[in-house]
C-alpha cells in the first residue's frame, strides 16, 4: 500500500453538501504532478459511474484494483435494489435490469429511502448520501494511502454531481414536460383518441 504524506496533507478537507476545492480535472492535474504513473492511472479509473463495456479493469492484483472493484460492486448492488424497487412499483420483473453484484444488507434499504422521497431532488441526495458514506468505508482509517485519495477523487465527483443540481432548472423542465402531457391529452380529448 503506497503512502502519500504529502500530497494527501495539502488537499482540502471535502465535506457532504459542501461545494468542491477545486473540479476533478484540476484535481487529475494535481495527481498526474504528484503520484507515480501506477498511481495516477488508478486515481483516474475512480469514476462514480458505472464502468462502460470494453472498458479496461483497474491496475491488476493491487489495492487499489481492490478499492475501485469493491465499489463498483456496491454500486451495481444498489442498482439493482433500484432496480427491483421500480420494477415492483410497475408490477413487472427486474430481471431484464439486474447486472452481477454481490449482496449488500444496506442496499434495499438505501434503494427504498431514494424511491419514497418526498421529491426526485431529495431521492438523489439520499442516494449520494449512501454513495458518501460507502466511501467513507472503503477508505478505512489510512489518511494518506492511496485508497484515501481515491475516496477524494470519488466524493469530488459526488460533490460536482450535486453542485450541477438546480432546482430551478429542474422545476423549469418539469413544468414544461408537465404542459406537454396536458397540451397531449387536450388533443386527444378534442379528436376522440384515447388510445
Amino acid at each position: 500500500m503506497s503512502q502519500h504524506w504529502y500530497f494527501a496533507a495539502t488537499l482540502p478537507a471535502l465535506q457532504p453538501g459542501a461545494p468542491a476545492p477545486f473540479s476533478s480535472g484540476r484535481f487529475l492535474e494535481l495527481c498526474r504532478d504528484q503520484l507515480s504513473d501506477k498511481d495516477y492511472q488508478a486515481v483516474e479509473s475512480a469514476r462514480l459511474t458505472q464502468a462502460s463495456v470494453g472498458e479496461p479493469p483497474a491496475p491488476a492484483a493491487s489495492a487499489s484494483a481492490s478499492f475501485i472493484a469493491s465499489y463498483r460492486s456496491w454500486e451495481r448492488t444498489l442498482g439493482n435494489e433500484l432496480a427491483r424497487a421500480r420494477a415492483k412499483r410497475l408490477g413487472r420483473g427486474a430481471d431484464p435490469w439486474l447486472r452481477a453484484s454481490r449482496e449488500d444488507d444496506r442496499a434495499p434499504a438505501a434503494a427504498r429511502a431514494a424511491l419514497d422521497a418526498a421529491t426526485p431532488l431529495e431521492g438523489e441526495l439520499a442516494l449520494e448520501r449512501e454513495r458518501w458514506a460507502f466511501i467513507d468505508e472503503l477508505r478505512g482509517v489510512g489518511a494518506f494511502s492511496l485508497e484515501a485519495i481515491l475516496a477524494y477523487r470519488l466524493q469530488l465527483q459526488i460533490l460536482e454531481r450535486l453542485a450541477r443540481f438546480a432546482v430551478d432548472v429542474g422545476e423549469a423542465k418539469y413544468k414544461e414536460i408537465y404542459a406537454a402531457i396536458l397540451g397531449g391529452a387536450n388533443e386527444n380529448e378534442q379528436t376522440g383518441d384515447d388510445r
